[in-house]
Order: C-alpha cells, then sequence, then structure tokens
C-alpha cells in the first residue's frame, strides 16, 4: 500500500506541478479581476502653515482668484479606493518653501491607508498674491440711534475700549477714516451698556469692508446716560418808554424756545427762560432794533442747555407795522474812513450780513448792491482783526442796524515812500 502511495504522488510529477502553478495563476486573475486597481482624482483644501514668515517680513498674503484647492490622482484597488475621501489626505502649503514670491509647493499625504495607495508624482501649487501689512490705531467714537421720550435727553456716550488696532492690508487699512460704534437707545428709558460690532467708514461715509484685517477687540461696550428734559419758551422783559412817534409792533426770540435738562424737581420749577429788562431799553431806541444775547447766566439754578442747544439766542424788536430781515451788503460797499496816515485797513470778509427793518413792500424792493456803509478807522492802530463798528446812511422807510465787524490795519509802504518823497522835496 505504501507503494502505491508513493507511485501515485511521484507518478506524473510535471503535469501535478504544471498544475499547481496553473492553480495558483488562476487564483491571481480571479483575484484582480474581483478586486481591480482604480486610480480616481480627489480634490482637497491647502492649509498654509508657517504664515508668520511673510508677518515677520511686513507682509500678508491672499490666494489668488480664491483657489485654494488643489486637485490629484490616486490609485489603489477598489475595495480601497471605494472607502476614501478627500478629508483622507492632507494638502499642506509651508511658507518657508515660497517660490518667486508668487506660488507655495502642495505636499500631499494620505491620512488613511497610506501603504496601499500610490498619489500621483505631478506637483501641485498654492498661488499667492503678496501685499504690504500696515498696523493703524483709531479712536473709537460711540454714539446713539434711535428716538428718545420726549422727557428725555443723552447726557453722555462712552465706550470702552476706546482705541482699537487694525492690522491688514495697507490699501484696505488706509481707506478708514474713523470707527463708530452705535447703540440703540429706542424704547430705553433707563442707563444701560450694550456690547455693539464697530462699524469701519471711509472719508465719504461709506462702510469699509473689514474681512480681511486683524482687529484686537470685535466688540466695545457703548454706555449710554440719560437726563431728564424740558422745552420751555424764552421770555423778553423790556426797561424804560419808546420815544415819541414809536409804537412798539413786536418783540420776538430765535429761536422762541429751548430744551433744558436736570432733574425732574428743578426742571418742574421752570416755565420759562427769562431775559431781564436791563437787555432792552426801550427809551434808548430810534426804531426797530435787534442783539443777540447769551442765556447761560439767565437760567434757574439746577438746570442746564441740553447738548447742541446754542446759549445765543437773537431778539427781534420791531415797530407796529414793521418786520425784520437780513441782507448781505459787498465789502466793496464799505467805505473804510480816516485811516491813519501810513497806515491801510481792509475788511476780513467779502460781505457782511446784517439786520434790516422795515414795512414788507420796503425790504421786497430793497438791492442789497446799492446799500452803502462805512468804518470809521481813525481809533485802529496796526493790528489784525480789530473790532469796529459798521454804519449806514438808511434808504427811506428802511433801517440799517449798525454791526460789528472785523477790520485788519497794516503799515502802508507806499505812504512811507510818499513821506520821504516829500522830506527830499523840502530839501
Amino acid at each position: 500500500m505504501k507503494q502505491n502511495l508513493i507511485d501515485a504522488l511521484t507518478k506524473n510529477v510535471g503535469l501535478k506541478i504544471l498544475a499547481i502553478i496553473f492553480s495558483f495563476l488562476l487564483w491571481l486573475v480571479v483575484v484582480n479581476i474581483d478586486d481591480p486597481k482604480q486610480t480616481r482624482t480627489f480634490t482637497s483644501v491647502v492649509t498654509v502653515t508657517n504664515e508668520d514668515v511673510l508677518t515677520n517680513r511686513g507682509k500678508l498674503y491672499e490666494i489668488k482668484d480664491g483657489i485654494n484647492t488643489v486637485s490629484f490622482r490616486v490609485t489603489a484597488k477598489r475595495s480601497i479606493i471605494e472607502k476614501l475621501s478627500p478629508s483622507d489626505f492632507s494638502a499642506i502649503a509651508d511658507m518657508n518653501n515660497l517660490e518667486n514670491e508668487e506660488r507655495i509647493p502642495v505636499t500631499l499625504a494620505a491620512r488613511s491607508y497610506a501603504n496601499y495607495i500610490t498619489i500621483s508624482s505631478r506637483q501641485n501649487y498654492l498661488y499667492v498674491v503678496l501685499k504690504d501689512l500696515t498696523t493703524e490705531r483709531f479712536v473709537i467714537s460711540a454714539q446713539t440711534t434711535g428716538e428718545l421720550a420726549p422727557e428725555l435727553a443723552v447726557e453722555e456716550v462712552t465706550c470702552s475700549p476706546t482705541v482699537v488696532t487694525v492690522t491688514g492690508p495697507q490699501e484696505i487699512v488706509d481707506k478708514i477714516e474713523s470707527v463708530v460704534a452705535t447703540a440703540n437707545v429706542d424704547g430705553v428709558s433707563t442707563n444701560f451698556t450694550e456690547n455693539v460690532i464697530p462699524k469701519y467708514y471711509d472719508k465719504n461715509g461709506d462702510t469699509v469692508d473689514i474681512k480681511k484685517l486683524s482687529l484686537s477687540v470685535s466688540t466695545v461696550g457703548v454706555t449710554v446716560k440719560f437726563v431728564n428734559t424740558k422745552t420751555v419758551d424764552i421770555a423778553v422783559k423790556t426797561s424804560g418808554i419808546l420815544q415819541p412817534g414809536l409804537t412798539l409792533g413786536s418783540i420776538k426770540t430765535d429761536p422762541p424756545s429751548v430744551m433744558i435738562i436736570g432733574e425732574a424737581t428743578a426742571l418742574n420749577n421752570v416755565s420759562n427762560i427769562t431775559i431781564p429788562e436791563s437787555v432792552i431799553n426801550l427809551s434808548n431806541l430810534t426804531g426797530s432794533f435787534t442783539t443777540t444775547v447769551d442765556i447761560s447766566s439767565y437760567l434757574p439754578e439746577g438746570v442746564t442747555l441740553a447738548e447742541g442747544t446754542s446759549p445765543k439766542v437773537s431778539i427781534y424788536v420791531t415797530m407796529e407795522g414793521e418786520t425784520a430781515s437780513t441782507i448781505n451788503v459787498p465789502a466793496s460797499n464799505i467805505e473804510l474812513r480816516n485811516v491813519n496816515h501810513g497806515l491801510g485797513a481792509t475788511l476780513d470778509v467779502e460781505e457782511v450780513m446784517v439786520n434790516v427793518f422795515g414795512t414788507e413792500s420796503a425790504l421786497a424792493s430793497l438791492d442789497a448792491g446799492s446799500v452803502q456803509g462805512y468804518i470809521d478807522c481813525s481809533a485802529l492802530g496796526a493790528g489784525a482783526n480789530q473790532n469796529a463798528v459798521l454804519q449806514f446812511d438808511n434808504p427811506e422807510g428802511i433801517t440799517i442796524q449798525n454791526t460789528s465787524v472785523t477790520v485788519s490795519v497794516i503799515e502802508d509802504p507806499n505812504a512811507k515812500e510818499e513821506s520821504t518823497t516829500d522830506d527830499d522835496d523840502q530839501d
């Protein structure tokens, strides 16, 4: 039996070996037919490393055309390649390897199945554009928007921090003209603090796109404090009696009322702001008259004018049948009289606005270009911006109020030459 087994194993040995080889090859064919190699293209986002290399040089980069991806081909067996996705690969662009100031080689690597896949050897690049980097500091302005209740006013608006540091492309940073943090006061009646995102504006008041900028702060706290307000009329008292032949028409102020602020108890005691009788003495008037006063000293204790309210109030005293208006008199119509010898005088403006009074028809027919005025310079020495009184000869039916102007007086070299010539002639 043993001999029969030996004979069976050794008989036709060549055919048996050939059969084994054939079987192995057939197995390989079957395996490869069932799980063949395939090639597929993947696209990955490029990660840039060592960006501080540019920052240290005062530069920054932008990805050219916004394309921050690379495509590459991967070969692997079907059973593996079907499991792969773009997240299984890394694409790294090291800024240390920047070439020609415009491109960075991209290194591709597999995070999975690294030993079973082949990545194409074609070199990929990330293309960039270099720009100058600059840093500027801007003061943040705090303001409010929205409507307040009538009895309230904003007393103070502050923000913290007050300065923002901006770093980015110089062409963008240079556009910034102002930084504003705005808090909304709609429906608010008590002091509050709100975190807001500042807005960046150019010189035309348009917003600047800050997406490419690095900011030291992204939000700021805006604190708004309120005060109680009240709108009161301005009353004018007078002293004296008008001269015979004059009849008082009206006394008006511009503005007719002002807004005041203070504690509620103080405001409740104020019904108007009174300009005392010492300001307007009717006995001194020869006709209609206007003057401007500062009402700050006439405010009751515990109240002040609201922010933005001017303390200057114009008082118009007009006679019966007359009305008030203003005209602009050209400087060429104003004569500078009695200028001291050796000096020259000039008016500091091209035209002067003056108050005029008369009937509506008389004022309607008044031609400002025909109005003549004069300044007596006899009391003026050399010097700039000296106060002087501009006087007028009133046309019939019109009263033009004298007004204060500024005159500059300088030494006149022509007058000196004339004086020297006269002395020589006498010699």
